[in-house]
């Protein structure tokens, strides 16, 4: 749910450019802030050296598509990045690429609702996090759908989950998996049963 400000992101983009180095500008969840104002430019479309990657499957909420874009004004790198897409999957699934044009064409619908669920459940996450404050440290994200909390005290992140998804069938991914320390754990805001799987942590944590 991390989200630079336009400033910070425009010198990270330069600071590439003046380094002759391609940035890989992860944008899956992009229309997906919070506040409007938040929303950072493609890097393709301030750079010639950057490149943007999308896909249906977060802000769009259609991961069964299978359907994402790069887009870079390097036409060297872009030539050599369908030369070896081609070599692993020669072409998309046809019905897929339909459904996607669909979803692009009516994306303020599409995103907007994605955007309803996130806000609604996020309004849940920010009262059982205060009602928790002792068990959980939460930074409340600034966009998409995922958070990253940290659960406090000394049972390890890896039992907690576990734990979690025997008694309660509630699945967390932990930090580890990351390779990130700190007994951190990612947490879904974008599903429409979230308010049941939070009513599920909360009787297990007590």
């Amino acid at each position: 749910g991390a989200l630079p400000d336009p400033a910070t992101f425009r010198a990270i983009v330069e600071l590439a450019d003046e380094a002759g180095i391609t940035l890989l500008s992860d944008e899956v969840y992009r229309l997906m802030e919070y506040a409007p104002a938040d929303r950072l430019p493609a890097a393709a479309s301030i750079s010639r050296r950057a490149v943007s990657v999308g896909v249906m499957s977060k802000s769009f909420g259609l991961a069964g598509l299978r359907i994402g874009w790069l887009v870079t004004h390097d036409a060297a790198l872009r030539a050599r990045i369908a030369s070896f897409k081609d070599y692993l999957t020669m072409c998309s699934s046809a019905p897929s690429e339909i459904l996607a044009l669909i979803a692009l064409r009516a994306k303020g619908q599409v995103v907007g609702r994605s955007l309803d669920i996130i806000t609604r459940n996020l309004a849940l996450a920010d009262t059982f996090f205060a009602e928790h404050a002792h068990r959980f440290e939460w930074v409340r994200p600034r966009a998409g759908s995922i958070g990253f909390p940290r659960l406090l005290g000394p049972i390890p992140i890896d039992k907690f989950a576990l734990d979690l998804a025997r008694t309660q069938s509630v699945l967390l991914l932990p930090g580890t998996v990351y390779d990130m320390p700190g007994n951190h754990f990612r947490f879904g805001l974008g599903r429409t049963n979230f308010a049941e799987g939070l009513a599920r942590l909360g009787r297990f944590v007590e």
